[in-house]
């Protein structure tokens, strides 16, 4: 697995691949979670979550339970944990908005709601793991939240983050899915 946890970019000018989730994330979403499967070691203080997996735990491979919070590692890993996330069906994952891949086709299609993040974030270093308004780093690519249940599609609908889609996957009939977007 990766090292790159709780933002997990490509190392810029030979600084980590860890990157996380800026605060004003979950300030907008409102909500708290039962587990955030890639925490960094020792957690970071604004992420809402009751408990934490870090790499030295392999959160893909331990059991999830409730309302999950994941910001997989990126690269080549986003995949299997994206496939967890929609598996377990309940929870709100930080992805790149890589439409073009396989696991975006392959997850986002039972997914509740996706929301395409306004602009570039702006993620926390890992030298940073207290939230402060000092350096951070803007996202190499554009970003995307997708939720799986219902109270995870409503938390990112009124976030304001960006435009959001409910995703409701229609059959058919062998050639592919529509989706619909919400009104």
């Amino acid at each position: 697995m990766s090292r790159g946890i709780g933002g997990h970019h490509q190392p810029v000018e030979g600084r980590s691949n860890e990157w996380y989730t800026p605060p004003h994330v979950f300030e907008a979403l409102g909500i708290d979670f039962d587990l955030d499967p890639c925490a960094p070691a020792g957690r970071l203080p604004w992420v809402p979550a009751k408990r934490f997996y870090s790499i030295e735990d392999d959160g893909l491979t331990q059991p999830w339970e409730g309302r999950v919070w994941l910001n997989p590692p990126y690269g080549p890993h986003t995949a299997a944990w994206l496939r967890r996330l929609a598996a377990h069906g309940h929870g709100i994952g930080l992805v790149f908005a890589r439409t073009d891949t396989a696991w975006f086709h392959d997850t986002i299609v039972a997914a509740s709601a996706v929301c395409f993040v306004r602009g570039r974030l702006n993620f926390v270093p890992p030298e940073q793991r207290r939230a402060s308004n000092g350096t951070t780093s803007n996202a190499g690519a554009p970003s995307l939240l997708v939720a799986y249940g219902d109270d995870c599609a409503e938390a990112i609908a009124q976030a304001g983050l960006g435009l959001t889609f409910a995703v409701r996957s229609r059959d058919l009939g062998g050639q592919g899915s529509l989706w619909e977007a919400a009104a």
